[in-house]
């Protein structure tokens, strides 16, 4: 009884995981880069410090980066964001003070702040900034970024 209940629990978690029974995930309705913007965005990339933290915290699973080879669909996609680096490090560090429209409140995982410290967190950041082209400080003015993609929750 024990072993079906842990397949049952193993099944149930795989089709979460892989979206099933979800219909359409709402970064399957963003768009993707154009092939001249993921050339741009793999240049930009190529050596970052943050590449190698994406990967080793599995960011991918749920993100999508065209340039990276990150094809996730749980989640927004990070390289059509128009936020600055410093927006991406707070979104990283509390990832539920400002939830993107028409994602579930507690998908990403809160304890990044935890498992990284503020020097990673910013490489993340700098990273997924050069990877969807805004570069260091490019905002609105409003200390907020842009905010394309990202919930209005102020």
């Amino acid at each position: 009884m024990r072993a079906l209940l842990a397949a049952l629990v193993v099944l149930v978690m795989g089709c979460a995981i892989a979206g099933v029974g979800m219909g359409e995930a709402p970064a399957e309705r963003e768009p993707a880069p154009s092939q001249a913007q993921v050339a741009a965005s793999a240049q930009r990339i190529a050596a970052a410090e943050g590449r190698r933290l994406f990967d080793d915290q599995g960011c991918g699973r749920c993100h999508a980066i065209a340039a990276a080879g990150a094809d996730g669909k749980l989640g927004p996609r990070l390289d059509t964001l128009d936020e600055d680096a410093a927006d991406i490090a707070e979104s990283i560090a509390e990832p539920r003070d400002d939830i993107a429209d028409g994602y579930p409140g507690k998908l990403m995982p809160g304890d990044y702040a935890e498992r990284m410290d503020d020097a990673q967190i910013a490489a993340l950041a700098a990273f997924v900034a050069a990877a969807s082209g805004v570069e260091a400080g490019d905002d609105d003015g409003s200390g907020r970024g842009r905010n394309r993609g990202r919930g209005g929750g102020d």
